[in-house]
């Protein structure tokens, strides 16, 4: 299977998870798990919720190391936060992709990718899908507000 049908299958199905979240904790689970589910165990997704004072691990599907708390001003997060768009890094082994989302102009989280280099090229497609995912979230946010 090519990326672009890859691609075209996770939209589907992260497109399914509304008809059976019942909050907005099921749906963030139901994205994660959606994304992950095709992906290698070398592969992790996150996603965060932001908080006064933080970002807060909310679902995590995957091997990598991932903090459960990353105050403000701390790690790629906020960056990503800073810059109110996609945040793509890289070290030796690993390409990060960080994305904020938001209800109206407030940031509610960041769904957060690290993908193998050795498995993996993340490329134009994989950005534009990740922005997708978000924009999906954000249109959804305020079905779930109620039952928060």
């Amino acid at each position: 299977m090519d990326k672009s049908e890859l691609l075209d299958e996770l939209r589907l199905e992260v497109g399914t998870v509304p008809d059976y979240a019942q909050t907005l904790h099921d749906f963030y689970v139901g994205i994660v798990e959606k994304l992950i589910n095709r992906m290698s165990d070398r592969f992790t997704v996150c996603l965060y919720e932001t908080t006064d004072k933080a970002f807060v691990l909310k679902v995590c599907a995957g091997t990598g190391k991932i903090k459960k708390y990353v105050a403000f001003g701390q790690d790629s997060l906020s960056i990503a936060a800073i810059r109110g768009g996609l945040y793509f890094r890289q070290n030796k082994y690993f390409q990060f992709l960080y994305m904020p989302f938001y209800y109206q102009h407030h940031l509610k989280g960041q769904l957060v990718f690290q993908v193998p280099k050795d498995l993996y090229r993340i490329t134009e497609d994989d950005l534009v899908f990740v922005k997708e995912v978000c924009h999906f979230i954000e249109a959804q946010y305020k079905r779930y507000m109620l039952n928060y």
